[in-house]
């Protein structure tokens, strides 16, 4: 029972809840695996990381003294401040680029392909 500390009990009270799950599925600890395994096997010549998480800073400045790294932020966010840098650390030739939604579009399949089509909405 729900009790109103003026007027005593509300029977007919309202709960209203909100709930935000915020799960850590290890993408992040993936990715930095996986960069850093094919950069020190020297499997790579240089990596292009996709990413705005900062949780990646190490390996990618690590990487930086081995390989040069792009890192592509695919968000509308600015980068994030912990993958800065500057072109020439390590062994040089990093680069930073700012995904636009454009990049996208110019990368779509014409309206028709053969006898295939796009929905007329796209």
């Amino acid at each position: 029972m729900i009790k109103n500390s003026a007027t005593g009990p509300v029977p007919d009270a309202t709960f209203i809840a909100s709930i935000a799950r915020r799960e850590e599925k290890g993408s992040d600890v993936n990715v930095a695996t996986h960069l850093l395994y094919d950069v020190l096997r020297r499997d790579v010549d240089s990596a292009v990381v996709i990413s705005n998480d900062s949780d990646l800073k190490l390996p990618i400045s690590l990487s930086r003294g081995l390989v040069p790294v792009g890192l592509v932020n695919p968000t509308k966010k600015y980068r994030a401040g912990a993958l800065g840098g500057n072109p020439n650390d390590g062994v040089g030739g990093h680069w930073w680029y700012q995904l636009q939604p454009q990049d996208l579009t110019a990368c779509q399949l014409p309206p028709a392909v053969g006898a295939i089509s796009r929905p007329p909405d796209w």
